[in-house]
């Protein structure tokens, strides 16, 4: 992608600049680059190194000496000899006019064809002699001549690249990798995708730390969230190493400080060690080891160089760093904190201000501050003090689990272990437990643990229980995660423990909800009416929570929007980022059936960011994106955040969110045209559904898009098939929801591919009203295309025009871009003539099969193999059906042909 965007500058430009971090492939790229021009091209290279900036024309000296003997020969006597003078003197004091002069002639007189490439690498260090010369050569050869690239090991500082190219020239800055990225690269290098989130935080998507750690992963070494000595290797901290050598001493004594900080701003930072500091800032700033975030906050680019720039620095610094940071915080939580780390043998004055701290940091929502104190405090209590260090081990593995914290929790417990601690080691391992999201891997571990040291305890047992309750519930077995949870719950009852009961009967409630056992509305009614004896229950857990989403897919919206709004605060200051990212997934998953797409995906951002934040698996919140981004954004990202979040759900063996995934992307593939594929993954889904025993037909609805895309790939017999099962099994509750209406829609377009149109606008006004009624915006506008596509077959062109102008004036009201150029597309290939001269009834028999094969999925030479066809007859065919229905793409193709 970067090379691309390199040449396309390139073909459009006489010179480009090129910046990023060190590591961050600058060279790899003009590298890359050079090996792409034409093969006549005279590629001359330049590589100052550092001292080279004082020593004039040496640049220049480096460039002349890799040309190719005898490149000057076409000059004159004294500008040969001129050039010569460059090369063999240090620093010859030479008219620099006569330099320029002398090399813009070698340049347009030799016989290089197409010219010359100059590469200039890491030009921060090029003296300013050479930069002048290059520049007025660049200035004032044709650019069919002469093209430049120059690369700059800054990425706030371009114009170190411009002294050569001009300020005129386009700069392309190599950014850091996002997670998809790193993921991707992940994948390619066959690591579990699910290391993704680890990886990308201690390597801040910088390449070369995303290469070395990926390298680590693959030959076996565990990347996590924990500790950095833990997940990074010695070639990781090389790196790191090295990065951090690119400024100063100085510098990098400011960054040893700044990494012991929590969230400083340029100002605190200021004021504790003074306005030097600032410059030391600027000058990491430029050199990508910090960056600046909104309220001047500071922070590490990527946390392997926190912990790499903190790493070493003695006791005595890091205390005296600790107690200027206590001094200068105005934050009571964090200069309690400080203070804490500052000393080795804490008196009880500064053990009691950090427990204090922690307290203000979880009323706060901060559970993951509040662990990380309790942590420092455990280690720093006396020895004699036993159970004041239990305590504080216990607390903290509770916010760290309540954080999502998964390494925070384990360290607790790794703690409580050593020191025999009996229930707290459970209560510990549980909190891993929670903290460990939909990584099924990790519960599989602790849980047996936890069973074990619960021994007869029957409230332990209880929350053991409820854990493997989950787990099932994760792993496809409902019927198992509803023992489990009635156990828990009788196990609670039995032992006092209300929170664990409340939360047990909610459990309980929703796998009887996806089975459509007939108690499920029975025991939702017992949680609620128990809720309030559990103060401190987890928000997902609560049966208030469970409500909003049987309210949701009973597409209750008014109702679900109430409540939810109602949770929203109480998630964000809970500190559990579960807690929070469920209820904004919740929301953004409302929006997107209301047709409020902006909004959506506002939810889902925020959501991501949670995960990405706490380290959660992020298989949900990637399926919360491809909805929000298959209404409003483009169906393309929908179909990438879908892939990823199937990827990272099956690889953690989390089959509830490995179907919602392939659900997504599987519909992606069928509203875009390409059915055979949207019928493969929905058909896996299905067999998904059908080993996880999931009986609700409205959590997640897959079965009219299946039904559909059947149809549209010909497979007529088996599309009714799946058809009268659904019907035969539907209860009036589903039917009388949206999947009901989605379902007569599926219907209405087997019915028109099968010569039954009439029928079929019948069915599909009924959906159209149903949708309408439940307030399912983009369901109703999607009604409203796939009538204009029937209305098309019927040859009724102005009710195919109303009914398309109808669903675009829909997504236009809702956002829904993806959705609006589909309505578009079809829109234009109606428009300016007749249907009867427009329309595919007016295709040929074999332009007919071709469109057929080739709107399915198929490339050319596939469509030319199926058909028995060269290729070339396929192409000339396409050819013709372009014209005819004036599309110019294979996706404006299939969005005016995909005529039920």
């Amino acid at each position: 992608m970067r090379l691309r965007a390199a040449r396309e500058a390139l073909e459009h430009h006489q010179g480009i600049v090129v910046t990023g971090a060190w590591g961050s492939g600058r060279s790899t790229l003009l590298a890359q680059l050079g090996r792409t021009v034409e093969r006549d091209t005279l590629v001359v290279r330049a590589h100052p190194r550092p001292g080279d900036e004082g020593r004039p024309l040496s640049g220049l000296a480096q460039m002349l000496a890799a040309l190719p003997q005898n490149t000057a020969e076409v000059l004159s006597r004294e500008q040969r000899t001129l050039l010569r003078q460059i090369v063999g003197e240090a620093a010859p004091s030479l008219d620099v006019l006569a330099v320029r002069l002398a090399l813009a002639s070698l340049v347009t007189a030799s016989g290089a064809s197409p010219g010359w490439l100059l590469m200039v690498d890491d030009a921060q260090w090029l003296d300013g002699t050479s930069a002048e010369v290059l520049r007025h050569v660049v200035g004032s050869v044709p650019p069919d001549r002469l093209r430049v690239v120059v690369a700059v090991r800054t990425v706030t500082r371009p114009a170190l690249g411009h002294r050569v190219t001009g300020e005129h020239m386009p700069t392309i800055a190599l950014e850091p990798l996002t997670l998809e990225e790193t993921v991707a690269h992940l994948e390619s290098r066959g690591v579990r995708a699910a290391a993704g989130v680890a990886l990308h935080h201690l390597s801040g998507g910088h390449p070369l730390l995303v290469r070395v750690l990926a390298e680590d992963a693959a030959k076996g070494r565990r990347v996590t969230a924990g500790r950095y000595s833990d997940a990074a290797g010695t070639r990781v901290r090389e790196a790191a190493s090295a990065w951090l050598a690119t400024v100063d001493d100085d510098v990098r004594g400011t960054l040893a400080r700044v990494a012991l900080a929590h969230e400083p701003t340029r100002l605190q930072v200021r004021r504790t060690w003074g306005s030097s500091s600032d410059a030391h800032v600027a000058s990491a700033v430029q050199e990508g080891i910090l960056g600046l975030l909104p309220g001047d906050r500071v922070v590490f680019t990527a946390e392997a160089l926190r912990y790499e720039a903190g790493d070493g620095t003695s006791e005595r610094l890091t205390g005296a760093a600790h107690r200027a940071l206590a001094a200068a915080s105005p934050d009571p939580v964090h200069a309690a904190r400080h203070r804490l780390l500052g000393q080795d043998r804490p008196g009880d004055d500064v053990l009691t201000g950090a427990d204090e701290a922690a307290a203000l940091a979880r009323a706060g929502g901060d559970c993951a501050l509040s662990a990380d104190i309790l942590l420092s405090a455990a280690e720093r209590t006396p020895n004699d003090r036993r159970a004041s260090r239990v305590r504080r081990l216990t607390e903290a593995a509770r916010d760290a689990g309540a954080a999502g914290r998964a390494d925070l929790a384990r360290r607790a417990a790794d703690a409580l272990a050593t020191a025999r601690a009996g229930r707290a080691q459970v209560v510990a391992l549980l909190a891993a437990v929670d903290a460990s999201g939909q990584e099924l891997t990790e519960m599989d571990e602790l849980l047996p643990r936890a069973r074990r040291l619960a021994g007869a305890d029957m409230g332990l047992l209880a929350a053991v229980d409820l854990r493997s309750a989950i787990r099932h519930n994760l792993g496809g077995r409902p019927e198992e995660a509803r023992r489990a949870a009635r156990r828990a719950a009788r196990e609670a009852s039995a032992a006092h423990e209300p929170q664990i009961a409340v939360a047990a009967l909610t459990m309980q409630a929703r796998m009887e909800r996806i089975t459509a056992h007939p108690a499920a509305q029975r025991t939702l009614r017992r949680a609620l009416g128990a809720e309030q004896s559990a103060t401190a229950l987890a928000l997902r857990d609560t049966p208030r929570y469970l409500a909003c989403r049987h309210a949701l897919f009973d597409d209750r919206l008014d109702q679900a929007e109430t409540a939810l709004m109602t949770l929203l605060p109480l998630a964000e200051v809970s500190g559990s980022a579960d807690d929070l990212q469920e209820v904004l997934r919740s929301l953004a998953e409302l929006d997107v059936r209301r047709g409020a797409c902006v909004r959506a995906a506002r939810w889902s951002e925020r959501a991501l960011a949670i995960g990405r934040g706490a380290g959660l698996s992020l298989g949900p919140a990637w399926y919360t994106c491809a909805l929000t981004a298959a209404a409003g954004s483009s169906f393309e990202d929908a179909a990438r955040f879908a892939r990823m979040g199937a990827l990272v759900s099956r690889e953690a063996g989390d089959l509830v969110f490995t179907s919602r995934n392939l659900w997504a992307l599987g519909t992606v593939e069928l509203v875009t045209g390409r059915p055979a594929q949207a019928a493969a993954l929905l058909g896996q889904v299905a067999e998904l559904e059908r080993l996880q025993r999931v009986r609700d037909v409205t959590m997640l609805r897959w079965q009219p898009e299946l039904v559909e895309a059947l149809t549209l790939s010909g497979r007529h017999t088996e599309a009714e098939r799946v058809l009268e099962s659904l019907r035969r099994g539907a209860d009036g509750t589903a039917l009388g929801a949206g999947w009901g209406a989605g379902l007569d829609r599926s219907e209405a377009v087997h019915l028109a591919r099968t010569d039954r149109r009439h029928d079929a606008i019948d069915l599909l006004d009924r959906a159209t009203s149903r949708f309408a009624e439940l307030g399912l915006r983009l369901e109703q506008g999607r009604t409203q295309l796939t009538r204009g596509r029937v209305e098309r077959a019927r040859r009724r062109g102005a009710a195919a025009r109303r009914a398309v102008d109808e669903a675009a004036a829909l997504f236009e009201e809702a956002g829904a871009r993806p959705w609006l150029d589909l309505a578009l597309t079809f829109r234009r290939a109606t428009d300016g003539g007749d249907l009867s001269r427009r329309g595919p009834a007016t295709l040929t028999a074999t332009e007919r099969k071709v469109v057929e094969v080739v709107v399915a999925g198929a490339s050319n030479k596939e469509a030319a193999e199926r058909l028995f066809l060269s290729v070339k007859t396929v192409e000339a065919v396409l050819s013709r059906v372009y014209r005819k229905l004036d599309v110019r793409s294979r996706n404006q193709l299939a969005a005016a042909l995909r005529t039920p």
